[in-house]
C-alpha cells in the first residue's frame, strides 16, 4: 500500500486482497517483478534497480483475478500524470528540505482563517509575479506581493482542494479527487515536480508566520482507489444493494471499511510531515463514519487543526448535534451555517425578529444552553462567504459599508473566523454562485487593493484587534445580564424604543472580558459592539459613563486608542445604515 524511496533500494506494495497475482512492471525498462502477497492482502517487491535510475519513470502493476488481468495504477503513486489518454504512475522522490521547519502554527483559537482558491492569488494580470510563467500557479501563491497582503491580514490561508483532481467533473476548483498521494500539475510550473512545488508554497507561506491548511475530499471521487481495489471496497452500499451518493458527486466513499481509513490517515499524517500542513477542512465531512472522525482525532498530532463541513446532501453519519455529544472531548471544528444564513440577512438588512434571535445566539458561539449546538466557541467556523455562493461584495450589493460590516460581525463572534479570500478588497464574482469551472472569474484584481486601502487597512487591524482582546477568546458559555447577579459576560442593548421599534436588523451588546479578574476591573474593561444592518440610522443607549471609538464602520478606521469620546446626546450613540462601531471606557485602554 505504501511506496518507500530510497535511491539504492525500493519497496513497492499495494493492496489487492482478491489478486492471485500481482506484477510490478517497469514501462520504461520494460522489466516486470512478480510480488508476493502476505497475510493482510498486500503484494510487494524490492526490485534491484537503484532508486536513481527509476526517478519520473512510469510503472503499473498487472493484476490477475482467475483469467482476467487488468493493468492498475499505482493508488498510492506520488505523482500522476495523463498519458496516452490514460493516468500513468512515476518514480518520484519527495524530499524537500523546509527552510522554515521550526513554525509552530498558533492554536485554533489564535487564528483567523482566510479561505483562498490557490491560483486565484497569481491569475489576474494585475497579480505582481517575477515570471509570467508563474501565474495562476503554487509558485505564484508564494510572490512576495501575494505573501506581504497575506501577512498584513495575519491569517492562517486554506486552499481548496489541490490533490490530483478530474479536469472535467472537479472543474478549475478541483473537487473531485482522484487519488490523495499526488498533487495538480495543472497548477506546477514544473509538471513533473509539483508536489515539490507544493511544499516550495508552504515553506514560504510559513516564513511569515501563516498557517496552512488543505481543503480534502475524501467523500467522493477516489477513482484510482477504485480500479485498484474494487467498488466493494471503496463505495458506501445501500440497504437495496445500489451505491450511496451523499456528495450529489458521485458515489460515497466507505470510510468505515477498515483499510480506507488507515489509507486516509495514513495520507494526512504524510501531508502533515512530509508537505508541512498545519490543518484539514473535510468537504462534506458527515459522510464519513464517526469512528473515522474520532481516529483522525485521536492519531493526528495535537497541533493539527481539524475542520469540517457537518452537512451533505444524503447519508450523513453525524451533523452538528454531535458536538455536545459523541464530538465534544474532540478538537474538530464545523462550518456553522446558522452564523452564516442569519449573518448574510442581516448585513443585507431583511430579517427578521427570528433571524435577529438566531444571529445573536451565533454570536456568542451557539451553544447548547442558547438553543444551539456547541459546548465551545472553538467548535464553530463563523463565516458569511466562501468558494461556494456569491463573493461578500456581491451579497451586499458591493456596498463597502455592509462589506465591513459583515467582516467586522465575523470576527467579532465568538468562535473560530474564517473570510472568504478577496472580501476585503471588494472581490467580484459579478454575481455568479457557483465559479467552479470559471477561471475567468476566480481570480483576484490586486488592482482593487489599491483601490480599496482603506478597507484592507482596516481588516487587517481589526484582525489584530481581535487577537489582542479576550472579549473575543471565550472559552465556554457566555452567560446573559438576567438582572439577578453581577456575574455576567454579555448584556443586549436593542435599539431605542425596543420592544415597540420595529428595527430587528440592528443590535448591540456589552461585552465583558472572561472572569480573571474581579467583578469590578471586569466591568471597567467592558467593551461596546454596534451592529446595524438595517436600511435606516438607529439610536443605542449607551451604559452610563464616557466612552471612547476605537472602531468606526462609517469611516473604516480601527484604532485601540481610539478618536476621542463617542459623540452623544443624552449617552444616545447614532448608528448610521449598514455600518458598525466598537466603543471602550474612555479612562482605559483596552
Amino acid at each position: 500500500m505504501d511506496r518507500s524511496f530510497r535511491y539504492k533500494k525500493n519497496k513497492f506494495s499495494i493492496y489487492c486482497p482478491d489478486a492471485e497475482e500481482v506484477t510490478l512492471v517497469i514501462d520504461d525498462f520494460d522489466k516486470s517483478w512478480s510480488m508476493k502477497r502476505n497475510a493482510r492482502g498486500a503484494w510487494a517487491v524490492t526490485p534491484d534497480i537503484p532508486g536513481q535510475q527509476l526517478h519520473n519513470l512510469s510503472y503499473h502493476y498487472r493484476v490477475r483475478v482467475g483469467r482476467s488481468v487488468r493493468k492498475v495504477v499505482d493508488p498510492m503513486a506520488t505523482r500522476l500524470a495523463i498519458v496516452g489518454g490514460e493516468y500513468r504512475s512515476f518514480f518520484q522522490q519527495l524530499y524537500f528540505q523546509h527552510k522554515n521547519n521550526r513554525f509552530s502554527a498558533p492554536p485554533i483559537d489564535k487564528i483567523v482563517i482566510y479561505e483562498s482558491h490557490l491560483p486565484a492569488l497569481s491569475r489576474h494580470p494585475s497579480a505582481a509575479v517575477t515570471k509570467e510563467i508563474y501565474r495562476g500557479t503554487y509558485l505564484g501563491a508564494a510572490a512576495d506581493h501575494v505573501l506581504d497582503h497575506l501577512q498584513h491580514l495575519d491569517v492562517a490561508v486554506e486552499f481548496l482542494p489541490l490533490h490530483y483532481s478530474d479536469r472535467k467533473l472537479g472543474g478549475d476548483w478541483g473537487y473531485y479527487s482522484v487519488l490523495y498521494s499526488a498533487m495538480r500539475d495543472d497548477l506546477a510550473v514544473d509538471k513533473e515536480n509539483a508536489n515539490m512545488e507544493v511544499m516550495k508554497t508552504i515553506d514560504a507561506l510559513h516564513g511569515r508566520g501563516i498557517p496552512v491548511i488543505l481543503d480534502v475530499v475524501f467523500n467522493h471521487g477516489a477513482e484510482l482507489w477504485v480500479k485498484a481495489w474494487g467498488e466493494n471496497v471503496v463505495y458506501r452500499k445501500l440497504d437495496d444493494g445500489g451505491f450511496c451518493h451523499g456528495s450529489g458527486c458521485g458515489a460515497t466513499v466507505k470510510t468505515e471499511n477498515s483499510h480506507i481509513r488507515k489509507v486516509m490517515i495514513d495520507t494526512l499524517l504524510n501531508l502533515v510531515k512530509q508537505y508541512g500542513f498545519d490543518g484539514f477542512r473535510f468537504d462534506l465531512g458527515a459522510l464519513h463514519d464517526k469512528r473515522t472522525m474520532l481516529e483522525i482525532d485521536k492519531r493526528l498530532p495535537k497541533r493539527v487543526y481539524l475542520i469540517a463541513e457537518p452537512w451533505a446532501l444524503s447519508g450523513n453519519q453525524w451533523g452538528k448535534q454531535d458536538m455536545s455529544d459523541g464530538f465534544a472531548h474532540t478538537r474538530w471544528a464545523i462550518w456553522n451555517d446558522d452564523f452564516r444564513e442569519s449573518a448574510r440577512i442581516f448585513a443585507q438588512g431583511y430579517g427578521d425578529y427570528q433571524n435577529r434571535d438566531r444571529l445573536m445566539r451565533s454570536i456568542v458561539g451557539s451553544h447548547v444552553k442558547d438553543g444551539g449546538w456547541a459546548l465551545r466557541p472553538q467548535q464553530s467556523i463563523n463565516y458569511i462567504s466562501c468558494h461556494d455562493g456569491r463573493t461578500l461584495a456581491d451579497l451586499v450589493g458591493g456596498n463597502k459599508h455592509r462589506v465591513f460590516l459583515s467582516i467586522f460581525l465575523v470576527l467579532t463572534s465568538q468562535g473560530i473566523p474564517m473570510l472568504g479570500e478577496g472580501s476585503e478588497m471588494l472581490y467580484t464574482k459579478h454575481g455568479h454562485d457557483n465559479s467552479y469551472d470559471r477561471p475567468d472569474l476566480n481570480q483576484l484584481d490586486w488592482d482593487s487593493s489599491t483601490q480599496h486601502r482603506d478597507l484592507v487597512e482596516a481588516v487587517g487591524r481589526l484582525v489584530a484587534l481581535r487577537k489582542q482582546l479576550k472579549h473575543f477568546q471565550y472559552k465556554g458559555h457566555l452567560k446573559a445580564n438576567d438582572q439577578k447577579s453581577g456575574w455576567w459576560d454579555i448584556d443586549w442593548i436593542y435599539p431605542t424604543g425596543y420592544p415597540h421599534h420595529d428595527n430587528v436588523n440592528a443590535i448591540a451588546y456589552i461585552i465583558r472580558p472572561p472572569r480573571r479578574y474581579q467583578l469590578w476591573r471586569r466591568a471597567r474593561h467592558s467593551l461596546i459592539i454596534l451592529l446595524n444592518g438595517s436600511h435606516s440610522g438607529v439610536n443605542f443607549q449607551l451604559p452610563e459613563g464616557d466612552w471612547r471609538v476605537i472602531v468606526d464602520g462609517l469611516r473604516f478606521k480601527v484604532n485601540p486608542p481610539g478618536f476621542g469620546v463617542a459623540p452623544n446626546a443624552n449617552h444616545h450613540y447614532h448608528l448610521q445604515p449598514g455600518t458598525c462601531a466598537m466603543l471602550a471606557p474612555a479612562t482605559l485602554l483596552p
